[in-house]
């Protein structure tokens, strides 16, 4: 079974119908994909062609169909293994896999990731040999093997015989042969010249001998001559080294006077630097002050202004307070007469004259009805005919009546309920404007004590910010202070830094930064440079300690030797410098046994203390250090005790026997330059530890005020909150009023003006009632009584009288009701609004004063009583302005007092530096002479020590010395004549300048190559014979298997062909060298070896072949090419017999067959696909029905839209589609052939003429035409298949 995605024209085809066992058919058009199949095989089966793919050679395997590119593809082969032919247990399917992409080509074993080799050993085991390519046979192979030559048949023999393995380990074993014979060659030279250089070194072991002799004389007499020189240098040198002691201590006493003065003078420079930066320090004050000064005043002056302004606002507020009181009582007045005239005079007019008003009106309305009725009843005589029509007209009538009642009744309780609704209202809404007044009393009360609480904070933010104020004056001075000392401490380090080596600086610096990196615990794993880690018991000892210790002072103390390497490692890594490491776990330190001596004395106890746990560190550098008393007894004790001895003067006597001193710039001391940047250290950190705490204190009364602030802020707010509320409640209880005083009019209205009238018209509407009521029934009649004449009659001078009466009670009511508008309008508008005012701006409390605010009155008791209240805030500010003013005055008096004092001091410190800078030069002239008398005595020191360390050398020199014997020979010689034997015995010596100094050595060396060659040569001679027998042994294995697998190929091309061709025969003929030759000795000869020829005569491999029961053979340059490709089919039957494979693949191996023989080679792969004792599965693609008749399945490939799909057929469609494309075939054929006549007839034809030609084009034409309708036609009649697109 295949599966294949995005390989070549494949874009993602699902599993492939399993094949069958036995024989199988693929069918498609050319172009489908076919050979795509068979290549996809051939790549999962590592052929030649696909075992090594380069990248472009992947990228060409990829899909380039339609859609999105491929970025990988892969083929997936399913074996059958039920045979065990693959070397996997317990496995009855072998999955291989292959996946190739741009990058990438990969390989899978049972879907596991596998090696190429692995699946190349896998295809060996199980048959599918390279040797034998022949398993796959595709286009063209079967056409190559008919066109072959003898030769090339031969060659393909000796591949299928798996001859290449063979040649491989012959031309392998004769490389091997060559470079034996190779290594041999060089051998037999060396050992030529080993020989010839052993005869000279016997020769020049003689003359050596005797050199040697002369060599010991001469070194001898040498010795003692040097010894001699190096005695006299020596002397010389100590009598120097005294005079230079007087002048080092001349120059001692000088340095210690320069140093004291350039300490002087370093004082008096950091005390004019005090002294300025202190004299900057107070001018920043001063300007400080002067500012505040100015601030202070100025903030007086407008506190003054604003008293002066507060106290005329109160005196005139006092003024406008009781103008406003007299106006009240004035308004009281003007009040009290408006209200007692409209209530005793105007208002009972007006009532009175409302009521006659709407008493006549409702008399004349009745009188009006009465006639009307009247008049109605005289016209109901008259308008019906009948009592009882006119009856039932008067009680459509009074029903109408009752109706209009009726609806007068709803209305007049729908106002009655309005009232009702209107009087609840009102009282609901005079309870929520007293509940509002009580909340905004109550919210006045909170306001004021909120508006103190302000005034507290505000007061406390300013004490506050006066505070700061100071604080950040302090925190200045202790700021220049902290740059005073971090300054001291800079010049320490780097005096520091400049007596310390630039490596050891470089990696102490690094050091620091990669403990804390390394999160290694200092104290316990790191402990520091050597000098960190002790103390002086006495200032007296810094010399003699500092020169006992030496660079020693700068050793890194760790615990462990790996915390050591962890630094070294990072130093060496960052190239951070160089340091020396004491690791206390591998420092060996021995007790020791100190002399007991009062001139000596041991450095470790007395000079220094340290910490225990550097016990061992201390012992190593101090250990085996003595402090002596003078340089007598120190080189006394240095040699007797095996220690290093050190005055106080810091002299030191090594105990290998040097002697160290001179002068000693103690201003260059590491102990005392360590000692400084410690103590400018600590005041750093201490003056830093109070400027933290200065930071701290001024950003704690920083955060204070700004809580203060943000308290201050967010009362406000609230005050400001509180007034908002205040005011829309006042607002609301404004409008409250306003609606209840609405309500109040509309419930007058409704009681005075709009019931009243309803109830008329009610009782008008009965009697109207009642009197058609009481006509009902009576007699019907056009006339009018007497009685209801006279009746008209006085209601007509009721309703005259009535009318009269109204109209004047009407004019009456109009002039009162004008003038108790005027004086309501007097009332309401103009005096009780103005007293209103008056009263507000009279009245106490915060409230008051807001509205006053609000309003824009600034005349209030309550803005009064504010301006007082803020005159005495003022007034206090201002107390408390004077007081700032004459502190700062005070102050700035005791600045300027300091500025002068320090521009004194300044002064005086400038002139003793003077006077110390001309004392300092004086001393360098001093130093500077005595240096110069210093150098000379160092010149003749130099000297002398440059001659003791020559003739130190040349003693070195000379090596071995002779026996004591020899040199006492030359020791009573002088100098002169020691030189003059010694010259003479080098004339001797050049005698022998050419003499070999190693002619021993050497001899010893050429003996010993000599053996070591002739035992090499040996062994090769003996491995060249055993890779001859091998080569011969390979030759006769190649010769067997060729003649073998000749013989094999040979008898199955004779079964197969029979088998194909059942009345003929074939047969291969090998071609030797002999067969060349053409006399009769030769031919004798070929004779009578052909039994057993030799493979190095073969030639070629011929074919003889015959088609019938008799007659004579055929070579295969004779054949026909149908009769080529049957017998180069035998030929590729009788290879696969003979060397067979798991199964075959044959990519139209029967293309150049006729039917007869195509029908032969299917039965043939039919018999050998179904054989009962070696089964075998073919898969072959053809266009022809013979191999698809045999096949057990059939497989279809279609092409569409650049995408190759395979599909499973039936054998009858599978032959339906060879039967279409047959015909197709003949059709094409036809055209062809017809076309092909046409065309010669059109060249024999003449050229000028042209209706022949017009219809001959015409005749092409229609033929293609025809041949496109076929092609249409094949492709619709195939259309039922699934293979076609």
């Amino acid at each position: 079974q295949i599966t294949i995605s995005n390989f070549r024209s494949f874009r993602q085809q699902p599993e492939v119908h399993p094949f069958s066992s036995a024989a199988n058919a693929v069918v498609g058009r050319n172009g489908s994909g076919k050979s795509n199949l068979f290549d996809a095989v051939q790549f999962v089966l590592l052929s030649p062609k696909f075992y090594t793919l380069r990248t472009e050679e992947r990228q060409a395997l990829l899909h380039e169909g339609s859609g999105s590119a491929a970025v990988n593809a892969f083929v997936e082969i399913v074996f059958d293994n039920s045979d065990n032919r693959f070397s996997l247990e317990n496995s009855d399917e072998v999955v291989l896999r292959r996946t190739v992409g741009h990058k990438k080509d990969e390989f899978f074993l049972q879907r596991k990731r596998a090696h190429k080799s692995e699946i190349m050993s896998l295809l060996e085991g199980a048959g599918f040999s390279k040797s034998n390519p022949y398993f796959i046979v595709q286009q063209g192979k079967v056409n190559a093997l008919c066109t072959m030559s003898d030769g090339e048949r031969l060659t393909l023999l000796k591949e299928v015989a798996g001859t290449t393995v063979y040649d491989e380990k012959k031309s392998a074993s004769l490389s091997k042969m060559e470079e034996n014979r190779s290594s041999i060659d060089k051998i037999d030279e060396i050992l030529s010249y080993i020989e010839t250089r052993l005869t000279e070194l016997r020769g020049e072991k003689e003359e050596l001998t005797r050199y040697q002799k002369l060599d010991r004389e001469r070194r001898a007499m040498a010795y003692t001559l040097h010894d001699k020189e190096l005695r006299r240098a020596r002397e010389t040198l100590d009598e120097i080294e005294h005079a230079r002691s007087d002048e080092i201590e001349a120059l001692s006493q000088l340095h210690e006077e320069a140093r004291v003065t350039h300490d002087s003078i370093r004082a008096e420079e950091a005390t004019m630097k005090a002294k300025t930066n202190a004299l900057r320090r107070n001018k920043v004050l001063m300007a400080g002050l002067e500012t505040d000064k100015t601030a202070a005043m100025t903030h007086r002056t407008k506190l003054q202004l604003e008293c002066k302004e507060l106290e005329e606002g109160v005196n005139m507020g006092v003024e406008i307070m009781a103008a406003n009181k007299r106006k009240i009582q004035k308004l009281d007045q003007e009040i009290f007469k408006a209200r007692q005239t409209l209530d005793e005079t105007i208002q009972p007019n007006y009532d009175s004259a409302r009521e006659v008003v709407a008493r006549t009106t409702t008399e004349k309305d009745e009188a009006r009805k009465k006639m009307e009725g009247i008049y109605a009843k005289q016209g109901r005589g008259q308008q019906f005919t009948t009592k009882e029509a006119r009856d039932t007209h008067l009680q459509a009538q009074i029903q109408d009546l009752s109706s209009a009642t009726a609806e007068r009744d709803r209305e007049l309780g729908q106002k009655g309920d309005q009232l009702a609704n209107l009087r609840r209202t009102a009282s609901s809404e005079i309870k929520d404007l007293e509940k509002k007044t009580a909340d905004v009393s109550k919210k006045n009360e909170t306001l004021k004590s909120l508006t103190y609480t302000i005034d507290e904070k505000k007061k406390e933010r300013n004490d506050m910010a006066e505070s700061r104020k100071e604080q950040w004056r302090a925190l200045e001075e202790v700021t220049e202070r902290v740059n005073d000392s971090r300054e001291a401490a800079r010049r320490s380090l780097s005096d520091m830094r400049k007596i310390t080596p630039r490596a050891t600086s470089m990696g102490l610096d690094a050091l620091a930064r990669i403990v804390e990196q390394e999160k290694i615990v200092v104290g316990q794993q790191y402990f520091g440079i050597l000098m960190h880690n002790f103390e002086l018991e006495n200032e007296k000892f810094q010399t003699a300690v500092e020169v006992a210790a030496q660079n020693a002072l700068f050793h890194v103390i760790v615990d462990t030797d790996s915390t050591a390497a962890r630094l070294m490692k990072r130093l060496e890594k960052d190239k951070l410098g160089r340091v020396t490491f004491l690791p206390l776990n591998q420092l060996n330190v021995s007790n020791v046994n100190y002399p007991d001596s009062p001139d000596v004395t041991p450095m470790l106890s007395q000079c220094i203390r340290y910490d225990p746990k550097v016990e061992k560190a201390m012992q190593h550098v101090f250990g085996k250090k003595l402090l002596a008393r003078s340089v007598d007894v120190a080189s006394t004790w240095s040699s007797r005790s095996g220690m290093d001895a050190i005055t106080m003067e810091g002299d030191l006597c090594s105990r290998k026997g040097a002697l160290t001193g001179g002068f000693i710039d103690t201003s260059k001391s590491r102990l005392r330059a360590y000692a400084e940047q410690k103590s400018s250290e600590a005041t750093l950190k201490k003056l830093q530890v109070e400027q933290r705490e200065m930071q701290r204190k001024a950003t704690s009364i920083d955060q204070q005020i700004s809580s203060v602030m943000g308290e201050v802020q967010r009362l406000e707010a609230k005050q400001a909150n509180l007034e908002h509320l205040i005011n829309r409640t006042e607002d609301e209880i404004a409008t409250t009023q306003s609606k209840i005083d609405n309500h109040k009019k509309q419930m007058e209205t409704i009681e005075v003006e709009t019931i009243p009238p309803i109830e008329v018209e009610i009782a008008s509407l009965e009697s109207q009632r009642e009197r058609l009521q009481d006509e009902i029934g009576t007699e019907l009649s056009t006339t009018l009584t007497e009685a209801d004449r006279s009746m008209l009659t006085r209601l007509k001078a009721i309703q005259m009288e009535l009318e009269t009466e109204i109209e004047t009670q009407t004019q009456a009511l109009e002039e009162v009701s004008v003038e108790r508008q005027r004086l309501q309008s007097l009332l309401e508008d103009n005096l009780l609004r103005r007293r209103r005012e008056l009263v507000e701006e009279s009245s106490d409390g915060v409230d008051s004063s807001r509205r006053a605010s609000r309003g824009g009155a600034d005349n209030t008791v309550a803005t009064q009583a504010k301006r007082k209240e803020d005159l005495e805030q003022r007034q206090r500010e201002l107390d408390d302005a004077i007081r700032s003013a004459t502190d700062i005055e005070e102050k700035l008096l005791e600045a300027r007092k300091t500025d002068s004092d320090f521009r004194s001091e300044l002064i005086a410190a400038k002139n003793q530096h003077e006077k110390l800078k001309s004392k300092d030069m004086n001393n360098t002239r001093a130093l500077e002479e005595a240096q110069e008398s210093a150098e000379r005595l160092l010149n003749k020191r130099t000297i002398c020590m440059g001659k003791r360390e020559l003739y130190m050398k040349k003693i070195q020199e000379l090596g071995s010395l002779p026996p004591a014997s020899e040199l006492s020979t030359y020791t009573q010689l002088s100098i002169s004549a020691l030189t003059r034997e010694i010259e003479s015995v080098n004339k001797k010596l050049k005698k022998y300048s050419h003499v070999n100094k190693k002619a021993y050595d050497q001899f010893v060396n050429f003996s010993e190559q000599r053996e070591s060659l002739l035992k090499r040569k040996q062994d090769l001679d003996k491995g060249a014979d055993k890779v001859k027998e091998l080569i011969e042994s390979l030759d006769r294995q190649k010769d067997e298997a060729i003649n073998r697998t000749f013989r094999g190929v040979s008898a199955h091309f004779k079964d197969v062909f029979k088998e194909l061709v059942p009345n003929g025969a074939g047969e291969l003929i090998m071609r030797t060298a002999l067969d060349e030759g053409t006399s009769d000795d030769e031919e004798e000869k070929t004779n009578t070896n052909e039994n057993n020829p030799d493979v190095s005569m073969y030639r070629g491999i011929g074919i003889a072949v015959r088609f019938s029961p008799v007659g004579e053979n055929y070579l295969m340059s004779q054949l026909s090419g149908g009769q080529k490709a049957l017998v180069a089919l035998a030929l590729i039957f009788a290879i696969q017999r003979c060397d067979p494979a798991p199964f075959y693949l044959f990519d139209e191996l029967d293309q150049a067959l006729d039917s007869t023989y195509r029908a032969a080679v299917a039965s043939l792969i039919q018999r050998q696909a179904n054989s009962e004792e070696n089964p075998t599965q073919f898969i072959c693609s053809t266009f022809r029905p013979e191999l698809v008749s045999v096949a057990n399945r059939c497989y279809g490939i279609s092409h569409q839209n650049k995408v190759s799909s395979i599909h499973h057929l039936s054998k009858k469609d599978a032959l339906h589609f060879i039967a279409n494309l047959m015909n197709k075939e003949e059709a094409l054929g036809e055209v062809t052939s017809f076309a092909t006549s046409r065309a010669s007839k059109r060249s024999s034809a003449e050229a000028d003429s042209s209706t022949p030609t017009g219809k001959r084009k015409s005749r092409e034409g229609e033929l293609e035409e025809e041949d496109d309708d076929d092609v249409d036609a094949l492709e619709e009649a195939s259309a039922a298949t699934p293979l076609v697109a």
